[in-house]
């Protein structure tokens, strides 16, 4: 890196730290930095997807403090964990409130179990994860059963995950690459390479080998389905978006296909076409990564009402095109293996986003004009971009 790229990846870091401290409490980390509007939209809660990618950076940040909050976050969760296992979309224990949002939240309990894990293979506290089994147990039984149609992979509703204004359901990209990477870290082989035939047959049609396809050949259905995707969808560059009954969505999601490079879904092949097609794309421009690509305008089938809820997600806004620096981190992180370099350059990119406004560390950006919106001071924001500079460092790898 030259000297001055180097300069404001170190601040920000620094500045990221500081952050995080900043955000905690004795529960662990908030969404956002607490003010009237924050407080109003309960980003001062402990949210089980946010804290839990939260605590990624912090834990292999090194730091002490940091590391404390980040256990703090993961045993909260774990107390106000559902009966049937699932964690919370977030929790405000001053208020004893548990909440699971309106069509509930399936990747709260995928990103808990992979903090999880991660917390017990890079800190020295190995107790953390004897002591919760029981809830790990559970954890893993509630997301088993959200595997509907017994085909290996996960299904959910309408707009349950992290873009949770969003038309996608059924059968979720971003949602099964996140299932893959816990059953890898649980130890699930046989399930892992049932999931990992399903993306990789159903999701990607045109580069599936269906004879040898395991997951199509469990029922006689899925093939039927398998067809009709691969005949009427061209797509050759990405995983598709989701598959809902008999049909793909063929929308460019670019959080569930960048973390399927980072968690090994994809192939280096499949990796390649990805980040080509990124940039081809210009989807990591004019800052970091584009959530959504093409974006859904309102004469769209894809498009639903609630999406004008508060304004949020019109055309190249929030996840629908919307800029996020989180999301950013990750695609530096997958990007390292291909093009060591550009992904330095990439955290810069994220860097730069974070200091916008003096450091205003924003949730999210305008895809078109690259203005700061939503919260300020994004705990994940922070803890994404920890991880990935040690990522990118060589520190660890997933």
């Amino acid at each position: 890196m030259e000297k001055n790229k180097k300069n404001i990846i170190d601040e920000c870091y620094a500045r990221s730290v500081d952050l995080l401290l900043k955000n905690s409490n004795k529960y662990g980390i908030m969404a956002s930095t607490p003010n009237k509007k924050a407080i109003r939209a309960q980003y001062d809660n402990v949210f089980g997807r946010d804290a839990s990618i939260s605590s990624l950076g912090m834990i292999i940040s090194g730091n002490k403090k940091l590391l404390s909050v980040a256990k703090r976050s993961i045993l909260s969760l774990a107390k106000y964990q559902s009966k049937f296992g699932q964690i919370s979309f977030s929790i405000n224990p001053t208020q004893k409130e548990n909440l699971f949002f309106y069509n509930g939240c399936i990747d709260s309990t995928l990103w808990w179990l992979i903090t999880v894990d991660f917390y017990n293979k890079h800190s020295e506290d190995k107790d953390l994860y004897k002591k919760l089994q029981p809830k790990i147990k559970l954890a893993l039984n509630w997301l088993f059963c959200q595997d509907q149609n017994n085909c290996g992979l996960l299904e959910q509703g309408e707009a349950s995950d992290w873009a949770d204004m969003m038309p996608s359901n059924g059968a979720v990209l971003y949602t099964n690459v996140l299932w893959v990477k816990v059953l890898d870290s649980y130890g699930f082989k046989n399930e892992k390479k049932l999931a990992l035939d399903g993306l990789n047959t159903i999701f990607w049609p045109q580069l599936a080998k269906p004879k040898n396809s395991d997951y199509l050949k469990k029922e006689f259905y899925r093939l039927d389905i398998f067809k009709k995707i691969k005949k009427e969808i061209k797509v050759k560059d990405y995983y598709l978006n989701y598959i809902s009954r008999y049909s793909g969505n063929e929308r460019f999601d670019a959080h569930g296909n960048v973390l399927a490079i980072l968690f090994g879904v994809a192939d280096k092949n499949k990796s390649e076409k990805i980040i080509n097609f990124i940039i081809k794309k210009r989807i990591n421009k004019p800052l970091s990564l584009k959530v959504l690509f093409p974006i859904i305008k309102e004469k769209d089938k894809d498009w639903r009402d609630y999406m004008k809820f508060d304004n949020l997600d019109y055309p190249e806004q929030y996840h629908n095109g919307g800029i996020w620096p989180y999301v950013g981190s990750f695609w530096s992180m997958a990007i390292k293996k291909r093009k060591k370099n550009y992904a330095w350059l990439e955290l810069e990119r994220v860097a730069k986003e974070n200091k916008i406004n003096d450091w205003e560390f924003n949730e999210w950006f305008h895809g078109k004009s690259g203005k700061a919106m939503g919260m300020k001071g994004q705990s994940w924001n922070a803890g994404t971009f920890i991880l990935a500079y040690h990522y990118l460092k060589g520190d660890f790898n997933f």
